[in-house]
C-alpha cells in the first residue's frame, strides 16, 4: 500500500493533477449457505437394483458382445505373436534376455556417453599450482 501510495504521488506530481485516496473495498459476506444433496429416489438411494439401467448407465450401447470383434488378420496377428509368451517360462525368458541386452547395449553405448574413466582410458597428470604433480 505504502509502495502503491508513493508511485501515485510522484505520478501525480509529474501531471499536475491532485491526489485522491480511495477506501478499500470490503468483501462482502457471503450469502446463506445451500446445502447441496444427491438424492436418488426416495431415502437417499443411490444405487437401484430394480433400475439398473438409469443408475449405471446403457452399456449395452457401447460393447459389442460377440467374439468377432477384430478383423480376422489382426486377430490372427497377436494371437501368433503372444503365443510364446503363454507360459510363465517363456515369459520369464524372454524379460531376462531382453533386460540382458539391454544392460549391455547400456555398457557398450551408455558408458562412453556418460565418460566413465573405463572408457576414456588414463589422463596425464597436470601440475598443480606450486608446479608439482
Amino acid at each position: 500500500m505504502a509502495l502503491s501510495l508513493c508511485s501515485a504521488k510522484s505520478a501525480a506530481f509529474v501531471k499536475g493533477t491532485s491526489l485522491r485516496a480511495h477506501r478499500p473495498v470490503q468483501a462482502q459476506r457471503p450469502r446463506a449457505r445451500l446445502v447441496t444433496r444427491a438424492k436418488y429416489g426416495e431415502d437417499s438411494k443411490y444405487f437401484d437394483l430394480n433400475d439398473l439401467e438409469n443408475t449405471l448407465g446403457a452399456w449395452d450401447m457401447y460393447g459389442q458382445e460377440d467374439e468377432k470383434r477384430y478383423p480376422a488378420m489382426q486377430a490372427e496377428f497377436f494371437e501368433r505373436a503372444a503365443a510364446g509368451l503363454t507360459r510363465r517360462e517363456a515369459m520369464l525368458g524372454f524379460l531376462a534376455g531382453t533386460g540382458g541386452a539391454s544392460i549391455l547395449v547400456w555398457g557398450g553405448k551408455g558408458a562412453k556417453d556418460a565418460k566413465l574413466p573405463i572408457t576414456t582410458g588414463p589422463k596425464s597428470s597436470e601440475p598443480g599450482p606450486k608446479g608439482k604433480l
